[in-house]
């Protein structure tokens, strides 16, 4: 398991746990266990993930509390 600040970037994974205070921001985008994310892109400290047809980009505080395996 990784967080989403340290994954590869362009690799599709699931996510496994969610924690930190952007928890309930997270659940509320459909970023909760099970969910398949893919990270599109890493750059200066922020990542871009796609979620179903959907993007989200979140600062490296936020990707670390998102816990992925790769798919």
């Amino acid at each position: 398991m990784t967080s989403l600040a340290d994954a590869d970037a362009t690799s599709e994974y699931v996510v496994e746990r969610v924690d930190g205070s952007a928890q309930q921001e997270l659940h509320a985008l459909g970023i909760v266990p099970g969910t398949s994310v893919r990270l599109l892109r890493r750059s200066r400290g922020h990542v871009l993930v796609a979620v179903g047809d959907s993007r989200y980009a979140f600062g490296e505080e936020v990707a670390r509390s998102v816990l992925v395996r790769r798919c």
